[in-house]
């Protein structure tokens, strides 16, 4: 009996292709408060509705489906979930692909985020409540604290652009971080350590379009990245899987600006690239070694387009 997966934020991008890759192997299934988000490739017995993180019964109607519907393993995919599920990870009956709340809680402020990367004495961006974007200097990226899916994030040239980015968004300055511009090469990075913190994957996927999510990129086992990670690893000592983003320099400096304590749109590129984090939960050995894309696998999205009379 193939064992059974459950992806939260079932409505995501990469959603019609992890069922059909990790279908092979395992029974897949997608929850999403909207069931109408999930795309209609997915069967109906395998798409399944939850309410919203924010409500009051989301992890207890998540603890039911795990029981009923027989789950092995729980990745949660919504940043609003997130340290919900963490914190109530021992009343699941089943695996869960996601880091410890402490991390979590860190990583989804993006100033704490790149405080702590700056205590540990890694590589970071000057990064400055929007109050004193001055000192950071222009061009500069302005945006929220939290926040996800390139919401709110502009890159702006002067005090003029920051005047209107603030009356545009309606945002107040206490909610806002200015970030020092890095120029570069974009990178998101799979990272995957298993429940020792032993690390067991790190993917580097080169970002060639984005508008918002990833719509075109490939995997490239990039060694400047690839170090930057196990630095990265090896200091915050993290579970599951988390995804680093950064930029290298031309110059070849790494540059992180966010971590994302969870899978991101691109997970599925270090699913086809050949890495399978349920054997990690599973606590497979892969024999000491750790994961790096050995061959180039290019992500290219396209709209798909669903048109139905009613009758």
């Amino acid at each position: 009996m193939k064992k059974r997966i459950l992806f939260t934020g079932g409505g995501g991008a990469a959603t019609e292709f992890l069922s059909a890759y990790l279908s092979k192997r395992y029974e897949v299934f997608f929850a999403d408060a909207c069931l109408d988000a999930i795309d209609d490739r997915i069967s109906e017995k395998h798409k399944i509705e939850i309410p919203l993180a924010s409500s009051e019964e989301f992890i207890d109607s998540l603890l039911d489906i795990v029981i009923d519907y027989s789950i092995d393993f729980l990745v949660p995919s919504v940043d609003e979930e997130l340290i919900e599920i963490a914190e109530n990870r021992h009343k699941f009956q089943c695996e869960i692909l996601l880091p410890e709340s402490g991390f979590i809680r860190s990583m989804l402020d993006k100033f704490e985020c790149i405080n702590c990367i700056a205590v540990k004495g890694l590589n970071h961006p000057l990064t400055l409540p929007v109050s004193d974007s001055g000192i950071v200097g222009f061009p500069q990226i302005v945006k929220p604290r939290s926040g996800r899916g390139s919401r709110g994030v502009s890159v702006i040239n002067g005090t003029k652009d920051l005047a209107a980015y603030m009356i545009v968004n309606k945002a107040l300055p206490d909610s806002l971080i200015s970030q020092r511009l890095a120029v570069g090469t974009e990178y998101t990075v799979l990272v995957a350590a298993d429940f020792n913190a032993e690390l067991k994957a790190i993917v580097p996927v080169r970002i060639e379009q984005k508008k918002g999510i990833t719509i075109r990129a490939e995997t490239e086992k990039n060694l400047m990245v690839i170090k930057y990670c196990k630095e990265f690893q090896e200091k915050f000592q993290a579970t599951g899987v988390y995804n680093l983003q950064c930029i290298v320099t031309p110059e070849g400096e790494v540059i992180p600006f966010e971590i994302n304590p969870r899978i991101s749109t691109t997970f599925c590129l270090s699913i086809a690239a050949g890495f399978d984090p349920f054997k990690m939960l599973e606590g497979e050995n892969f024999e000491d070694a750790v994961f790096y894309p050995e061959k180039k696998f290019v992500l290219k999205r396209n709209w798909h387009n669903n048109i139905q009379e009613v009758k």
